[in-house]
């Protein structure tokens, strides 16, 4: 059985090294399963529930006492609400008795399509986008970071999600519902989300004044085939922007890639500073696991500028295709050395708040 590897290639360098190591549960549900499905603070069960969009609804204030209830996790369509397509909002309490001392994640498996999430009336993530410019994000897992701070000890704290379906069954699926903490430094720079995609193959496409207007949008992470895409295989370029605030005392950065299906080549402010597999002809059939290998690719802290564009030239052998699995960001040197140190030692990185959780409120 092949491990996963990982795979770093700094600045231009052609050299590289491989470091064995565990899967990090980082931003990727079946790790979370896989390591701690016994320190899940589980949030399933019954949620209020309301049809409509008010955005009132997101505070924690907002009496939801005649809401119905629903099950999550669950098909809003398969709990009363057949043949509804449209949006919704869910709304949970729960109550904790100590504060935790290291970052903690938001888990919600899998939405139908498009959501936004608040807890105690502050925005904490999204994936996908509302209409009139509308997203489908059905096949991303939502995991969500939490500032520090916003979880109140021994007060009640409200979970709002406001969801959008555009088809099918909607509501919050899949699995892992829940509240984690980690001791895994977290990258400076969230780069999953919302990408521009073109299908084919053109070297413009790493430019940054690229004319995006024939571009498709795609959320990441996400196999390509599992969206508008369909049966793709070979090339495809992602593009994404971003704004950074460079740091003086730091030296060199580390783009985290996740996982890519199959190889690829990737473009900061169009300098190339890494890839993984050659795109060659003559390399695309070698039967080379690049696909299971994480990507982390080196470069100068000195690339980085006020507004950012990252571009990736990806070729899919067959199969599924594109950049499926995170983590997914951009980290400085020290700390990613750190987060692979821990995920290397420790193969349960997520503590659970089973200790810190008095009870949850239905």
């Amino acid at each position: 059985m092949n491990r996963p590897h990982l795979r770093f290639r700094t600045g231009l360098a052609l050299a590289a090294f491989v470091v064995t190591a565990v899967t990090p549960a980082l931003f990727a549900h079946d790790h979370f399963d896989a390591r701690s499905r016994d320190e899940l603070v589980d949030l399933s069960g019954r949620w209020r529930f309301s049809v409509g969009d008010d955005l009132r609804w997101a505070q924690p204030d907002f009496n939801d006492h005649h809401w119905s209830r629903v099950s999550v996790p669950g098909y809003w369509e398969d709990d009363g609400y057949d043949g509804y397509n449209g949006y919704a909002w869910y709304r949970r309490s729960f109550r904790f008795s100590d504060s935790p001392n290291q970052p903690t994640y938001l888990l919600l498996g899998r939405i139908d399509d498009a959501d936004e999430v608040y807890v105690n009336g502050q925005k904490v993530g999204g994936r996908g986008a509302f209409p009139p410019d509308f997203i489908a994000a059905w096949n991303v897992d939502r995991i969500y970071a939490l500032p520090a701070g916003l979880l109140r000890a021994g007060e009640d704290n409200v979970i709002a999600v406001r969801v959008y379906d555009g088809a099918s069954g909607g509501g919050i699926v899949g699995h892992s519902i829940g509240i984690y903490s980690s001791n895994l430094p977290l990258p400076e720079i969230d780069l999953a989300g919302t990408w521009k995609f073109h299908a084919g193959d053109d070297p413009v496409w790493k430019d940054p004044a690229c004319d995006e207007s024939d571009f498709a949008t795609m959320p990441v992470p996400a196999f390509w085939e599992s969206t508008s895409q369909g049966d793709l295989d070979g090339f495809g370029w992602y593009r994404k922007t971003f704004r950074a605030t460079p740091h003086a005392d730091v030296a060199t950065m580390v783009l985290m890639l996740g996982k890519i299906d199959d190889t690829d080549e990737v473009y900061l402010n169009g300098t190339k500073i890494g890839s993984t597999g050659n795109l060659n002809e003559s390399d695309r059939h070698s039967g080379a696991d690049f696909y299971d290998q994480y990507r982390g690719y080196y470069f100068p802290a000195s690339l980085l500028r006020d507004e950012n564009l990252l571009a990736v030239r990806v070729h899919d052998h067959g199969g599924r295709g594109g950049i499926y699995e995170g983590p997914l960001g951009i980290i400085s040197q020290d700390r990613y050395v750190e987060y692979w140190e821990i995920v290397r030692r420790d193969r349960r990185p997520f503590r659970s708040l089973v200790r810190a959780l008095s009870h949850i409120h239905n």
